[in-house]
């Protein structure tokens, strides 16, 4: 089993964001799909090679979510509300 990749990420102002990308190894999906691991910070974190994925989905809601993981074949966050969110989530 492989982890859902992050292909864009358009939180340009979290601290694991590089160019539109996820830098960090592992996020975790909340339950009204928002990114938990978001982190609005001025130091950057993460690695400079890592491809994000999804480690966690507690969005029990959405029709990806299979026992508490990702099964989109790639998911995007983006900006919702002012906090990110996954905009692959789709209701059951």
């Amino acid at each position: 089993m492989e982890m859902t990749l992050i292909t864009k990420c358009n939180m340009v102002n979290c601290a694991y964001n590089k160019g539109n990308c996820c830098r960090t190894l592992g996020i975790t999906v909340g339950p009204h799909a928002e990114c938990n691991t978001y982190t609005h910070a001025s130091s950057r974190g993460g690695y400079a090679d890592a491809k994000g994925g999804i480690g966690a989905c507690l969005a029990s809601d959405c029709k990806f979510n299979t026992q508490l993981e990702c099964q989109a074949p790639k998911i995007n966050v983006d900006s919702h509300d002012k906090h990110a969110d996954c905009a692959t989530f789709k209701k059951r």
